[in-house]
């Protein structure tokens, strides 16, 4: 397993490696390929070719193509545990420590850029066992990143100490949406600079009434079309568009599977049904929240506050929104990529007005809203929108 400053991707069409080294090339061509088009849009035969193999010969390092999977995802959890073993192995004060952590990651993930993606929405198709690992060895780097918090800032309190290292943790990931191009010693910088915002931030204390609920449900009496929407989401976030049909959305609807058809024309026109009613949705809330405001602090609050309900109330919908898209029509796809492309746009200009470099905006918008998505969108909600809020604004007001 190479290190996190070991570069494991953009190998893509090298074919000259020592046989040991082959299955891990072939590996990390392959998350890059299932980050860019989705598991199930790739085929063994595209690997290989990437890979400078041919076809047959794939099969003597894998099985199949969820072997290759499975080997990137324990490859990916490996790096993880390598950041975290790092901490323990500087030399120095607490601050050291935890300055390493940081390091390790933004290291990984500036190398990585290509495929982390993958482990954020494609490792639901690796079995129970892979995935449950990865989970782990991800869970125990936030929780060696929070004990190093908590030794530099004794006075947080244990669970604002977890929410502050899954932040800046979510901030540094961000650099994986986006294709701002700097150079990688200047990109790291960048990274540890978000990090180290969110690591010194002092959010809100948590409330029990103060977490926004979901709002994927679907009242009984709605019509048809909106019972077969709101039944597709959860059962696309949980399972992927590939591996669900048709028939198990009526099924999940309270809907007759013949019936299904009389309101989509197929699963990609409700994919885009689900897609519309997104965008649109988000479109309305920002979009007024900006234009609403008397001045740029208002606009860049405003904008936040808006996202941020929208996500905590959405998850399933956010979820699909932002790892569906390449299942899309072609034509709704082209639309609606813009769409989203408008939605960061807007993040970009508020973030320009605390400093007017159009690169570095981008990076602290992107930053900012992968934090709050991941936050909201975490099974065990470490964070609530007050929270969040926050964080995302010191994000674009303090990097």
């Amino acid at each position: 397993m190479a290190s996190p400053g070991t570069r494991g991707t953009g190998t893509r069409g090298t074919s000259r490696l020592r046989t040991g080294d082959r299955r891990a090339q072939i590996s990390a061509i392959a998350a890059e390929l299932f980050s860019e088009r989705g598991y199930h849009g790739v085929g063994l035969g595209e690997i290989a070719s990437a890979a400078g193999i041919t076809g047959p010969a794939i099969y003597r390092h894998f099985p199949n193509k969820q072997g290759i999977l499975a080997h990137a995802a324990r490859e990916f959890a490996a790096a993880l545990t390598e950041c975290a073993r790092r901490a323990d192995a500087e030399p120095g004060s607490d601050r050291d420590k935890l300055d390493a952590v940081v390091r390790a990651v933004a290291e990984l993930v500036v190398h990585r850029r290509r495929s982390i993606r993958l482990y954020q929405w494609e490792a639901r198709h690796l079995d129970d066992e892979d995935r449950r690992h990865v989970a782990r060895c991800l869970g125990d780097l936030i929780s060696v990143l929070a004990h190093r918090l908590a030794a530099v800032r004794p006075e947080l309190p244990a669970a604002t100490a977890r929410l502050l290292a899954s932040a800046s943790l979510s901030g540094i990931a961000g650099w994986s949406t986006h294709r701002v191009a700097l150079g990688d010693k200047v990109a790291q910088a960048r990274l540890r600079s978000i990090a180290a915002v969110l690591l010194a931030a002092d959010p809100p204390a948590d409330s029990p009434t103060s977490a926004a609920p979901a709002g994927n449900g679907v009242p009984d009496l709605a019509a048809r079309r909106e019972k077969l929407l709101a039944a597709a989401v959860p059962l696309f976030r949980r399972r992927g568009f590939h591996a669900v049909s048709m028939e198990e959305i009526g099924t999940a609807a309270g809907i007759n599977a013949s019936s299904v058809y009389r309101h989509f024309s197929g699963k990609a026109d409700l994919l885009a049904a689900v897609y519309y009613r997104a965008a649109d949705r988000l479109t309305s809330a920002c979009g007024q929240a900006v234009a609403d405001a008397p001045d740029a602090e208002a606009a860049r609050r405003g904008l936040v506050a808006a996202y941020v309900d929208f996500a905590f109330r959405n998850r399933d919908l956010l979820a699909v929104y932002l790892s569906e898209y390449k299942n899309l029509p072609t034509g709704d796809r082209h639309e609606l990529r813009r769409a989203q492309r408008d939605h960061v746009r807007q993040w970009t200009l508020v973030a320009e007005r605390v400093r007017p470099d159009a690169q570095h905006a981008q990076v602290t918008a992107q930053a900012a809203l992968n934090m709050i998505n991941d936050l909201a969108m975490a099974s065990a909600q470490p964070a609530t929108p007050e929270q969040a809020a926050h964080l995302a604004l010191d994000v674009l007001h303090r990097v």
